[in-house]
């Protein structure tokens, strides 16, 4: 008997990444700045690329905008009703800034505009963990890594949120915190890392179907010249056999 292939509904959250391990960095469709800032340990302060916010603090040695940790929140807000290009640079403190010299300034400009690098953006001044390129509607967002294994911090801690917070009106398994459904475990997330240089898409199933397990499925998508248009082929790409399946048992409450 052929097994019926499943469809666009059968999930309810999908997540695109496709890994440049060489350079550093990997594409996503699916993940706003607002996930990201869930998902991640922050870094102190942003430098502003390319942005749309309008209450940032200004550097007079670089004449660029930025904003502190105090201010995530507020900037959080203003992304959600503004959908503009952002792209930032996190640093340590505004002393880091003024000793940027002319070339890394000018380096800086070229990254905001063109979303991609003349060298690896990682600079001894800053000290900067991430280097962060997401295009209107935040369609795609490209982010370098100075440390590979934030990406998976990152994709670990983003389907956590989801499954872990309300959805659709509805609760997921509302119960105390010694019943909440623990972190995906690292060496599962680490072994993800070829499939993600090969591009996959992992979508989170619905419990509602799923019923004793909660399930992440990847598939096989290789890298995608136009992300922006991925979310128009999805229900394409869910048709398209899954690889494999990252499954948390409700019963044994274990992740395999």
């Amino acid at each position: 008997m052929v097994k019926k292939p499943l469809n666009a509904d059968y999930y309810i959250q999908h997540l695109y990444i496709y890994l440049n391990e060489a350079d550093q960095f990997a594409l996503f469709s699916g993940l706003t700045f607002a996930q990201f800032l869930d998902a991640v340990k922050m870094p102190k302060n942003l430098l502003l690329l390319k942005h749309p916010y309008e209450d940032a603090s200004f550097n007079m040695h670089t004449y660029m905008e930025f904003v502190g940790q105090e201010d995530f929140v507020q900037l959080r807000k203003a992304l959600a009703h503004k959908k503009s290009e952002f792209c930032w640079i996190d640093f340590k403190n505004e002393k880091q800034l003024n000793s940027l010299t002319p070339q890394e300034q000018a380096e800086l400009l070229y990254i905001g505009h063109k979303k991609e690098t003349v060298r690896p953006p990682f600079y001894a001044d800053l000290q900067n963990e991430f280097v962060y390129l997401s295009s209107e509607e935040e369609q795609t967002t490209k982010i370098y890594f100075r440390y590979m294994e934030r990406l998976n911090e990152l994709v670990g801690n983003y389907f956590i949120q989801l499954i872990r917070k309300e959805t659709s009106g509805q609760n997921f398994w509302r119960r105390k915190p010694k019943d909440l459904v623990p972190e995906v475990p690292r060496e599962i997330l680490a072994s993800l890392k070829n499939d993600f240089r090969e591009g996959a898409l992992i979508s989170l199933a619905d419990p509602e179907k799923t019923k004793n397990t909660i399930e992440l499925h990847i598939r096989s998508v290789e890298e995608i010249s136009f992300l922006d248009e991925f979310w128009s082929d999805i229900r394409d790409y869910t048709k398209q056999e899954v690889t494999r399946k990252i499954i948390f048992d409700r019963k044994t409450k274990q992740w395999r």
